[in-house]
């Protein structure tokens, strides 16, 4: 079994997220801690990155101005706003300054090894 894990801001593996421009992610939570959810924070910076997701996500908005559109809805978010985006969702991350999101992924695939 696993023990408790404290990540401090700004620690982590940084790379960029989906090899996009203006992007960094640092996957916290992965198949090395656990076998059923993911975590890690994301930063867009004047950027605009789409995606489909084959599993459940929150996203939490920690810093900046956030967007994202699927379906014609576009979702403004602000720091402390949540997004639930569900199993099968095609969608875009967006931000037109600098925004920094935690999100959360349920359940693990497998694809995300994460830092534990």
């Amino acid at each position: 079994m696993t023990k408790m894990r404290h990540f401090k801001a700004g620690t982590g593996a940084w790379g960029r997220w989906k090899d996009e421009p203006g992007t960094r992610i640092a996957r916290l939570v992965g198949t090395k801690l656990s076998k059923t959810i993911g975590a890690g924070v994301l930063e867009l910076e004047r950027a605009a990155v789409p995606s489909s997701i084959d599993f459940d996500e929150i996203i939490v908005v920690l810093e900046g101005p956030f967007v994202s559109r699927s379906n014609g809805e576009v979702f403004t978010c602000g720091p402390g706003d949540v997004l639930w985006i569900p199993k099968g969702t095609s969608f875009t991350l967006e931000s037109t300054s600098k925004a920094k999101v935690c999100y959360i992924r349920y359940p693990l695939d497998g694809t995300q090894a994460g830092e534990g």
